[in-house]
């Protein structure tokens, strides 16, 4: 049998019939404003809709034979996707403006020991928007990096609107580490969406470094009995940055777990919200849920708010969740300083602590630890 790539872009075939479902959903919805409760923090009046909006609808050339139970796994995966998203107005504006629509097929077949990595570099002076769809089929295990970012362009503003979705099948497990590094300049709204079948694993590891403005919203779906999530990462601002994450995990059977673990670090005027979202019907049994947002102010302008939400319908599970808000301790600071070293020294030294437990557990090689060490070290002390 042919070998099956395991990237390629879906054309024309593939995704005009489900941008007309797509459009005809989004033309039912408003754009979202600040009395919108996920919108309340983000200043989306400043974001330009006019020019975004008169993109239109750009369907990609590319076209690329799939197999015929690819075909079936992108209709399936796209109408999942759908259902999960249909009152997400910037999630939908991104599935109808994307002009690439990229699918990663993953099988006993094409799965690799070695990471597979996806970039994306905004680039032009045009505003963009992008699709990734990853569907892991059962029995397989993989690693995927997704890098996005952007260049400066003098002057010039751009609005970056993603969606990633990952349907994980059963006994199936997925470690997706994401970075985000983008211009001073750049706005972006980003979905990152899964589906997970029965005994199924994802990780996902987020590391935000630079950007002006960005809202992210996470929305995890565990469909089957005994599978595992976990959403784990730090973000580093700096400068009048703002990012407004939302990750909501919705528990649809028992045996189910999911965690929470996000740290953040905020220096001179940057302004940081994580809100924690669970959501257990009163149908489920012995499902566990722990939330935890720790956050770690350098300046006393700058802000960090953290805000979990539980929604539990069902007596038989263990929800817990956690949050924290500080700043450097100036008892450990004062310790460092007497035993010689010099005050960006100390710093160093007190931030890395805060934030190397999370990057030394995240299942990926020592290089590019010590690269996301590195970045993080770099936006939080200014250097």
């Amino acid at each position: 049998m042919e070998q099956i790539k395991v990237t390629r872009s879906l054309g024309d075939s593939h995704v005009s019939d489900f941008k007309i479902k797509v459009n005809a959903i989004l033309s039912n919805l408003n754009v979202p404003t600040r009395s919108d409760e996920a919108w309340r923090k983000f200043p989306i009046n400043q974001i330009d809709m006019e020019s975004i909006l008169a993109k239109g609808v750009v369907v990609d050339k590319v076209e690329d034979r799939l197999s015929d139970q690819e075909n079936k796994v992108v209709q399936q995966i796209l109408a999942t996707l759908l259902g999960s998203i249909k009152d997400d107005y910037f999630a939908l504006l991104a599935l109808s403006q994307a002009t690439k629509y990229q699918f990663i097929y993953i099988d006993e077949k094409n799965q690799r020991d070695e990471l597979l990595e996806i970039d994306f570099n905004l680039s032009g002076d045009q505003n963009q928007s992008l699709v990734n769809l990853v569907y892991v089929a059962p029995n397989c295990k993989q690693k995927l990096r997704e890098t996005l970012g952007s260049l400066p362009i003098e002057g010039k503003s751009r609005f970056f609107n993603s969606l990633s979705f990952y349907f994980v099948s059963q006994n199936s497990f997925l470690d997706v580490l994401t970075t985000e590094d983008f211009d001073e300049d750049s706005t972006r709204v980003r979905f990152v969406c899964s589906h997970q079948e029965s005994d199924s694993g994802l990780s996902i590891y987020p590391f935000f470094f630079r950007g002006f403005r960005g809202k992210t919203f996470y929305h995890s779906i565990l469909k089957g009995n005994g599978s595992e999530y976990l959403l784990t990462g730090v973000s580093a601002l700096s400068k009048r940055e703002f990012l407004d994450i939302d990750a909501k995990v919705t528990h649809l059977r028992d045996f189910t777990t999911s965690r929470i673990q996000y740290k953040a670090i905020v220096s001179d005027r940057s302004h940081h919200v994580f809100t924690g979202n669970l959501s257990i019907p009163n149908s489920v049994k012995k499902a566990n849920a722990h939330q935890e947002s720790q956050n770690l102010s350098l300046n006393k302008k700058a802000r960090a708010e953290a805000n979990p939400k539980l929604e539990v319908m069902a007596e038989d599970v263990s929800c817990t969740h956690g949050a924290t808000v500080g700043d450097i301790s100036d008892e450990q600071l004062f310790y460092l300083l007497s035993r010689g070293l010099d005050l960006t020294e100390s710093k160093s030294l007190l931030i890395a602590a805060f934030y190397e437990e999370t990057v030394g557990k995240i299942p990926f090689s020592d290089t590019i630890k010590a690269e996301i060490s590195e970045k993080i070290r770099t936006q939080a002390l200014g250097i």
